[in-house]
């Protein structure tokens, strides 16, 4: 409205990452503000082809951000902008930059990839232009109930901008418990004095303990339990386990398969999958009146199957003023384990789970 539309040139790239149907929402919910300066690219071949074998979610950040900038940058061309009489328009919020090491007492917990090097000597160029970058999401949610827009959009959960690549875990294949036998046995007998049992995922996961970041190992446990204990347990074994910066809860079944890690990368099938489990949690909260309780709700897809070929799903719902500290959300049980069986039922996924870290010291993602 300031500029005009002539002056602004919306571009929606599809990375390939996208939850369920998301283009075509973004795309009809620009013609139905009158906004009809948009373009769509669907650009997920060049993506999955440049995240092609990378397992390091710092790798898979930097590699998407990059991706994003040369599909912009032919976008450009083909429409015969000149990039020195444009600005690229950012959403970054002030957790990006914190999270990301951009100010001077801040350490690095994640490259957010709005963040990449390339985006930072733009900046320096005066090459981005950033109006939200001084806000947290809550404030920018107040700035879009102020400027009228949809209380639906305004209300929807935070999507970070690698999309699925950083909640669909990758994997060499190779086990390397970084946890001594000493440290794993202290853990389980914190989650065995109250009746659950525990072992060691071998996969690791970003989190953050003081302004630092972690990269360690998620811990699994089971049986007959509830939030408040397992909040307990959650807490103590975080606080006394260096290795482990998380634990999940088994909610498919009362007991584990035996969970192995497999060889697996980012590929359409296993993104498939993941925006399959994904619809069906998030169709869910809604459906169940939770949307507006949950600040955001990860779900996760981890390359850990029992016959080499499954995965298993976690679940992330958190709830937080400002998202630089979280706590899980303790959502009813029944419902929950009524999810967990809708999604158990998609080909291919041998078990659910449920994320009982608050943060920290686990980040709301796990990439």
């Amino acid at each position: 409205q300031a500029m005009g539309p002539d002056r602004v040139q919306g571009l929606h790239i599809d990375i390939g990452f996208m939850r369920k149907q998301v283009t075509d929402l973004v795309a009809t919910f620009m013609k139905e503000i009158g906004f009809n300066n948009l373009i769509v690219e669907v650009a997920s071949n060049d993506f999955l082809l440049n995240v092609e074998g990378l397992v390091e979610p710092e790798a898979k950040r930097h590699v998407i951000g990059k991706t994003f900038l040369e599909v912009k940058d032919r976008m450009l061309d083909e429409l015969e902008l000149d990039p020195d009489d444009w600005l690229l328009g950012q959403g970054t919020l002030y957790p990006d930059t914190i999270e990301s090491g951009g100010t001077d007492n801040a350490a690095l917990i994640k490259t957010h990839h709005n963040r990449i090097d390339v985006i930072e000597a733009m900046i320096a160029e005066g090459k981005v232009v950033e109006p939200l970058a001084q806000l947290y999401k809550d404030e920018v949610r107040d700035l879009g109930e102020t400027l009228g827009i949809p209380h639906e959009l305004v209300w929807r959960h935070p999507f970070p901008g690698p999309g699925l690549g950083v909640r669909c875990l990758c994997s060499m294949g190779v086990s390397k418990l970084s946890v001594s036998s000493k440290n794993e046995a202290s853990a389980r007998e914190i989650a065995e004095s109250e009746g659950l049992g525990f072992r060691v995922l071998p996969i690791r996961s970003v989190g953050v303990q003081g302004d630092f970041r972690t990269y360690a190992h998620p811990g699994l446990v089971w049986g007959e339990s509830d939030w408040n204990r397992l909040e307990d347990v959650s807490t103590s074994i975080t606080n006394s386990v260096c290795e482990v910066n998380r634990v999940i809860y088994l909610i498919s079944s009362d007991t584990p398969p035996n969970l192995r890690l497999k060889r697996a990368f980012l590929d359409r099938r296993r993104l498939d999958l993941l925006r399959e489990a994904d619809a069906i949690a998030m169709n869910a909260i809604v459906q169940g009146g939770f949307e507006s309780e949950i600040a955001q709700m990860p779900t996760v897809l981890l390359p850990l199957s029992a016959d080499g070929a499954g995965e298993t799903v976690v679940l992330r719902p958190i709830v937080t003023p400002d998202f630089m500290t979280a706590r899980f959300c303790e959502l009813p049980v029944d419902f929950v384990k009524w999810v967990a069986a809708q999604i158990m039922v998609l080909d291919g996924i041998e078990a659910v789970c449920y994320d009982v870290t608050h943060k920290p010291p686990a980040t709301v993602e796990w990439e």
